[in-house]
């Protein structure tokens, strides 16, 4: 249920992972078939009304129907906890072993999901690196899998990389994030601080269901969406190596909730392992993407008495 079965995964050659590690990240086109990309485009409005399957929040939704201003992009994290066509591509098993083909991992967590809907007339994004999130983690590592729902459009503010950038020196959590004027501005300072000319940002252009894999290191954003008519809907699913746990260091303001007293291990109910390379992948992933419940399955429950 939760897997993607996708050709495309079968083009990460060795071309592809030199290129991702040269350019810090990596566009895969088609990825999604279109019945795929109109269930999950369908799901949107509903999360965002706060109408859950599951009954269960996400862990962070920014923008209220009714309540936020219309020109504020929309996003929200953890919506497979909230929503089960969003869990069954978040948690598929074929995310994480591509994002471990072009990392080297030995196997792949969901660190979490974001979905981002960037309504006409709405704001940008200001440039950052992913792993500025993780600081909580050890080792502070992710990889994300950007999935636009939408044909992108640089006029719609479509997702931007600084190609090369992920070389650069991680720098903490941004100060700003949402709305601003120069929305590259920290991007062009890190690179001044890096001794670097800041380059010219690409530019993603590609038609919906197609995905971009990016180094959490790797400096992105979007710009404003200018047009009157087109919207760009897109998931990213965050990935942190199968073996991360927590640090020691302050921070993870919101996930550090999910640590238990004295134990830095991540806890698989809410950081599920999607794939590793000797087979372990979380036993109730298929069952929750399914019927929306967290049980494991009769197998494992009697191995485990």
């Amino acid at each position: 249920m939760a897997a993607l079965d996708l050709p495309a995964f079968g083009r990460l050659g060795a071309a592809e992972v030199d290129r991702f590690h040269r350019d810090g990240f990596l566009v895969v086109e088609h990825l999604l078939p279109e019945s795929q990309i109109a269930a999950l485009r369908e799901r949107f409005p509903r999360l965002f009304a706060g109408r859950f399957d599951t009954g269960v929040y996400p862990d962070e939704w920014y923008w209220r129907e009714g309540m936020s201003l219309p020109d504020v992009t929309r996003h929200m994290a953890n919506a497979w906890k909230a929503d089960l066509t969003i869990a069954r591509l978040v948690l598929s098993a074929d995310l994480g072993r591509a994002a471990s083909r072009l990392t080297g991992w030995s196997g792949a967590r969901l660190g979490q999901d974001t979905i981002w809907w960037k309504a006409p007339k709405t704001k940008p994004i200001a440039h950052h690196q992913d792993t500025s999130f993780m600081d909580f983690l050890d080792p502070a590592q992710t990889v994300t899998c950007w999935i636009t729902l939408d044909d992108t459009h640089p006029d719609a503010g479509t997702l931007e990389y600084a190609p090369g950038s992920h070389r650069w020196p991680l720098t903490p959590l941004p100060d700003a994030f949402h709305g601003e004027d120069d929305y590259r501005a920290q991007m062009k300072a890190a690179a001044q601080a890096a001794g670097v000319a800041a380059p010219v940002p690409v530019l993603i252009d590609v038609p919906a269901g197609s995905c971009v894999f990016h180094a959490g290191e790797t400096w992105h954003g979007s710009g404003p969406n200018t047009t009157g008519d087109r919207m760009r809907r897109a998931i990213g699913i965050h990935m942190i190596p199968a073996n991360a746990q927590f640090s020691d260091r302050a921070g993870g303001y919101i996930y550090r909730r999910y640590q238990r007293t004295g134990d830095p291990s991540l806890d698989e109910s809410f950081f599920p392992i999607l794939w590793s390379t000797t087979g372990q992948r979380t036993d109730w992933i298929d069952g929750y993407c399914a019927t929306g419940r967290r049980v494991k399955p009769p197998i494992a429950q009697a191995l485990a008495v």
